[in-house]
């Protein structure tokens, strides 16, 4: 199964890896989301799918973190804080560092109204 952020038979399809080092990250961000599996009931897909966020989350600079949450409408930084927790229920290695970055500049721009619209969502990531 491909990991691409992109849907299957799309005609862009690059996946994570080049993606990455062709330095599109913000590309890589906004399709990994865009994609998110949230009315699905399939945890296989869903964990896929945190695999891929993670990954492109993980390897953004530090200093474009902001700049991507910024490019988000309110929808998108509630779809982004619901990964970001789903990434503290299961840690990797320096995932949850990166994540408090995140969830720092998602806080700054949706406000403690999403971390409240995240708790008590029903459709999970």
């Amino acid at each position: 199964p491909s990991l691409s952020p992109y849907r299957q038979g799309s005609s862009r399809e690059p996946a994570p890896g080049p993606v990455e080092a062709r330095g599109d990250m913000l590309r890589a961000f906004h399709a990994a989301l865009r994609n998110s599996p949230v009315n699905t009931k399939n945890q296989a897909v869903k964990e896929r799918a945190q695999g891929v966020v993670l990954k492109v989350l993980t390897n953004f600079k530090s200093s474009e973190i902001e700049q991507a949450v910024q490019s988000l409408d309110r929808n998108g930084v509630d779809l982004l804080m619901k990964y970001i927790y789903k990434g503290f229920e299961k840690p990797t290695e320096n995932s949850s560092a990166v994540l408090l970055q995140w969830h720092e500049k998602a806080l700054a721009v949706g406000g403690l109204g999403s971390i409240i619209r995240v708790l008590t969502a029903r459709k999970t990531v």
